[in-house]
């Protein structure tokens, strides 16, 4: 992966080093380069779309039946339900292996399929919706450093972030391992993304200002959401997909304090909070097809 610096799935959005051969090329070059990574794929972008969903239903299932067996032997030790989760973990791990595989693949395809729904744009100020919009996503080819899982791009929990505050963080971080964080360099990196995503062709201040004029129609597309999974977003701890969720009584709260996506295994607290406009519309394109400004 040293032509990009890293790929998010779900949305195909790509980040890529600025090289004068990109700038004259940029499709030809970067279907080149997936090709590279993705050597041999036979199945179509809907069909790797498919297999995504098909092993998150999976992962889901797994981490049913390995909390349902430690409940077992959390009441009575035995060797059965212990050699059983033993195996379901092998599993998981098999299983998500061919889910971030799926995952690159989709995003090959669907660049190979229609290039002509590409642009490159560069990382400029004030355009840090094309980062916030993002956020959460499984990242593939960024590793940590320390122990080799992937990283998630985070932000701090301000406002209106600038670039300086973003950074990488491992998802081993939620099992109390101690890997570092990574600041975030938009430096010399452009982003590859559809064209047609009005959220991150516009500046952040101005998507801002036009989505709080928005927000009744916004919460009635979210409401309807309630209860159901994003295939895209996964808890880092449990490997399954994260579920919508809404604050109780929140109708008094800041409106992007509101929602959130949680792992449904009920010991576990993981949250993803859906805490900014542009956030909020890939979470609705990626699960109705349309952001909040359609």
């Amino acid at each position: 992966m040293d032509f990009f610096e890293f790929i998010f799935a779900g949305v195909t959005a790509l980040a890529i080093k600025v090289v004068p051969e990109i700038v004259s090329h940029a499709v030809g070059v970067i279907k080149r380069e997936l090709n590279s990574i993705f050597p041999g794929i036979s199945r179509t972008y809907s069909q790797a779309r498919k297999t995504v969903d098909i092993t998150a239903e999976e992962l889901s299932d797994i981490d049913i039946e390995i909390t349902r067996r430690g409940e077992s032997i959390r009441q009575s030790e035995n060797a059965t339900d212990r050699q059983k989760i033993e195996e379901l973990e092998i599993t998981r791990q098999e299983i998500y292996k061919e889910y971030l595989a799926a995952q690159g693949e989709s995003a090959q395809q669907e660049v190979n399929e229609s290039p002509q729904k590409f642009q490159e744009s560069k990382l400029e100020l004030g355009y840090e919706n094309k980062l916030l919009y993002h956020t959460g996503l499984i990242t593939l080819g960024k590793k940590c450093p320390d122990c080799g899982r992937a990283m998630r791009l985070q932000h701090k929990s301000i406002d209106n972030p600038n670039y300086n505050d973003f950074f990488w963080q491992c998802v081993g971080y939620y099992e109390g391992n101690k890997c570092k964080t990574f600041p975030f360099k938009s430096n010399d990196l452009n982003l590859f993304h559809k064209k047609d995503i009005d959220e991150i062709n516009m500046r952040n201040d101005d998507l801002n200002t036009i989505a709080k004029d928005e927000e009744k129609d916004i919460e009635n597309k979210l409401n309807t959401q309630l209860g159901k999974v994003d295939n895209d977003i996964l808890c880092p701890v449990h490997l399954v997909p994260m579920k919508h969720r809404k604050k109780y009584n929140s109708e008094n709260l800041p409106y992007l304090d509101r929602h959130y996506l949680r792992c449904p295994n009920p010991k576990c607290s993981q949250t993803t909070k859906l805490k900014s406009y542009a956030q909020v519309a890939a979470y609705l394109r990626r699960k109705e097809g349309k952001g909040i400004l359609e």
